[in-house]
């Protein structure tokens, strides 16, 4: 059953911070080397919650002007204004993050309890909370079963990130590069050494993410653009699960007050696997009016980092220079790594224009899903 976007909106958090801005206030603890690890990430720009990040990151007690719940009251807000229906038609809420505000409630809980007077109470809630960087094409695919059983209604779809307040403050004297480490291995226990690119990973994990969040309306009724086919694969092989993972459950509450997110060497080659195998089982999909990305407008690829950006299209053979996955790119370089919600920050703003267009997202589970967009 086809399934169509009615109306799109993003919302961020008020404190805007370049890279140039925060490597400043940490000079002196990063190696010129690690510095220039930094400027390959691909990162321009952030938008943080924390109204002094940099400051945060060199050892201040965060101040927080704003939260994910906020973000996401906001962008639902205004994707329901946008649409200008019967917000009483809206029958189905799904709200999807990795960094709530809060364990308990779940963010639709929150949003429900925030958005009184324009969400019915007896509306159903579905909270994907964990799902890591694939999870909004999952939540187009959740609306549809809904909306096949109540096509007169419509579904709201929220997918928000408040990355900055997790990220591990940088206390250390010094920090270095991933090559520097390595050359270190004769005068350093191989403990020191995995202590060494752990804190170096925090260091990138703090230039790559950002904050912000993107609602949608779907619905049957006559829209910007219609969904589908849409194919996922999650840990083709044992050991994926392990490629990405934060701290923080029973097994390990936190670490220094803080659950640590982690992720391994080879996240960028296998990311590129899950992207071709999930985009190829589309264009393999006999309803699917496209075989080849040829035939696409734009590809959307989730905005790992540079280095997997580029990993992606060396797989996917797309010119990275090329105008079908500029989009992604530009994400990457205005906003950071939104995890669940940079693919849908590049709907958002690509709802003007003409053609299908190929979603890409992979991440924590080890998981990927692909699913075409078709515009009206």
């Amino acid at each position: 059953m086809i399934v169509n976007l009615l109306s799109s909106a993003t919302s961020l958090p008020p404190h805007r911070f370049s890279t140039t801005e925060l490597t400043a206030s940490l000079m002196h603890k990063l190696s010129p080397e690690l510095i220039n690890t930094i400027g390959t990430l691909g990162v321009d720009q952030r938008y943080s919650t924390l109204e002094n990040y940099p400051a945060y990151l060199a050892g201040e007690e965060m101040h927080a002007t704003t939260s994910v719940t906020n973000m996401s009251v906001k962008a639902a807000s205004d994707c329901i204004e946008k649409w200008g229906g019967d917000p009483h038609k809206i029958g189905l809420l799904i709200a999807a993050t990795n960094t709530p505000s809060q364990l308990l409630p779940c963010l639709a809980s929150e949003m429900m309890a925030n958005m009184r007077g324009v969400l019915a109470r007896n509306i159903s809630t579905v909270s994907m909370q964990a799902q890591g960087c694939s999870v909004l094409l999952k939540a187009v695919e959740v609306s549809r079963w809904y909306l096949n059983s109540n096509p007169n209604k419509v579904a709201l779809v929220l997918v928000a990130e408040a990355h900055t307040p997790y990220i591990r403050p940088l206390l250390n004297e010094d920090y270095f590069g991933y090559r520097e480490l390595a050359r270190m291995r004769k005068r350093c226990t191989e403990d020191e050494l995995d202590r060494l690119r752990t804190d170096t990973t925090f260091v990138v994990q703090a230039m790559l993410f950002g904050d912000g969040a993107v609602a949608f309306l779907i619905g049957k009724e006559e829209g910007i653009a219609a969904f589908g086919p849409i194919s996922h694969l999650t840990n083709d092989e044992y050991g994926d699960v392990d490629l990405l993972s934060m701290g923080g459950g029973s097994l390990q509450p936190s670490t220094n007050g803080r659950p640590q997110y982690m992720m391994r060497p080879n996240v960028p080659y296998r990311g590129a696997h899950y992207a071709v195998s999930t985009v190829n089982s589309v264009l393999n999909d006999p309803r699917s009016p496209i075989t080849s990305l040829s035939q696409v407008e734009g590809c959307l690829i989730h905005t790992g980092s540079k280095k997997i950006l580029d990993g992606v299209c060396a797989q996917l053979d797309l010119d990275p220079d090329s105008s079908k996955v500029r989009t992604s790119y530009e994400i990457l370089q205005n906003y950071g790594n939104l995890s669940s919600a940079s693919t849908g920050f590049m709907l958002a703003e690509k709802t003007f224009q003409k053609g299908p267009a190929m979603v890409v997202s992979f991440g924590v589970g080890f998981a990927a899903s692909a699913g075409l967009l078709n515009f009206n």
